[in-house]
């Protein structure tokens, strides 16, 4: 264990920019340079950069590459075609969330990008099943940054930076490419429900990168955005987080993500999630949105993390994992964990105030589908 802080190359852009820093596992890493539901709005509105360097980049070679792959990944890898990325969950023996990540196929390697809490977990998972094969793992993170471009106008500033027009790039994309001597890696994805793109490269050069992209393309410049605009717009997509929606002890079947999962294959813990499959979860992970006028502003009017849901009569059916103000919607909202019999689309719940704990009155919601906001085919 270290206690040491983690930053990315462009630390003292950030910094420079008056971006309020806060701590990730280990990382600094800029939360806000406003606030963080102005900045989801610009972005949805029309585009915006984000600073991803604290995210895992895993890089998977060798001749029994897919060998290992597939038996990490919950993803039919198998037929997975070269160039493309796709969402994937990596289990335990007991079916259980190791990590959620895209897993991308390349000509000559695999490579697996994952959020920074389970970068070192997920590396040290991923050498020890590869023990007696033909194949090297090593963590690309302290090499290279990592840029996510997001947002309808996105596509249009990338076409205006790379050499390589990538506004055409499909959902699910892999393009790599040279920025003078800089090698990259292009991926269309989706973690924010909006047209994302997220760009690999030398952390050498993303300095110029990101000038490039925030100051220097005219009336097409991106406002960088932080790590909170970047959760608003992950839960009003209704997207889980590890940590939060997802962890050891929840499977993919009762977070709602069986359709990343492709049983006609093997991988660790699809045995035990068969199981749970054909038992049934007794739990689902749902959508709220809070009826309550209470001024957002005010503390305690966004319910925190572990707040009990109940019914209308008190009984406890659950628990709040995430929560915000969603300015695309103009009301706050939040995922949860109830009991299956409890979470019917419209049905009316009550959110305890004030967080986890007796106490403090509850707030009327309203079971909603997810995602909270729809934005068309990515």
């Amino acid at each position: 264990m270290t206690d040491e802080i983690l930053r990315s190359a462009l630390y003292g852009a950030h910094v420079a920019g008056g971006a309020t820093m806060g701590r990730e596992c280990g990382w600094e890493v800029p939360m806000s340079y406003r606030d963080a539901q102005t900045e989801a709005a610009e972005v949805r509105r029309y585009a915006g950069v984000f600073d991803l360097s604290h995210l895992g980049r895993i890089r998977i070679r060798g001749d029994e590459s897919l060998d290992l792959v597939e038996s990490l990944c919950t993803a039919d890898v198998i037929h997975q075609e070269d160039d493309t990325t796709r969402y994937t969950l990596l289990l335990n023996e007991s079916g259980g969330v190791v990590a959620d990540a895209m897993v991308v196929r390349l000509e000559d390697f695999w490579l697996i990008t994952t959020d920074t809490c389970n970068r070192l977990k997920v590396l040290a998972h991923a050498r020890e099943i590869a023990e007696g094969l033909e194949v090297k793992v090593d963590d690309q993170t302290p090499k290279t940054a990592m840029l996510g471009i997001c947002g309808a106008g996105a596509m249009e500033v990338m076409d205006a930076v790379l050499p390589q027009k990538l506004g055409d790039l499909p959902a699910g994309g892999v393009r790599m490419g040279s920025l003078m001597i800089a090698r990259y890696i292009a991926m269309r994805t989706g973690y924010t429900g909006l047209w994302g793109l997220e760009v690999i490269l030398p952390k050498m050069f993303v300095g110029k990168a990101w000038r490039f992209i925030t100051e220097k393309t005219g009336d097409k410049c991106l406002a960088p955005a932080g790590m909170a605009a970047r959760d608003v717009l992950r839960i009003e997509a209704g997207r889980p987080r590890y940590g939060h929606e997802l962890d050891e002890t929840i499977d993919p079947v009762t977070a709602g993500l069986a359709w990343a999962v492709d049983f006609g294959h093997e991988f660790i813990g699809r045995r035990a999630l068969e199981e749970i499959r054909q038992a049934a979860p007794t739990r689902k992970r749902i959508g709220l949105g809070l009826t309550a006028t209470a001024d957002r502003q005010q503390p305690g009017a966004i319910p925190a993390r572990g707040a009990a849901v109940s019914l209308s009569d008190g009984g406890e059916v659950g628990a709040i994992t995430s929560a915000t103000f969603s300015p695309a919607l103009d009301k706050i909202v939040a995922m949860a964990y109830v009991a299956t019999e409890a979470a019917e689309v419209g049905a009316s719940l009550g959110v305890a105030a004030g967080g986890p704990g007796p106490g403090g009155g509850q707030v009327a919601a309203e079971i909603m589908e997810l995602p909270f906001v729809r934005t068309g085919p990515k």
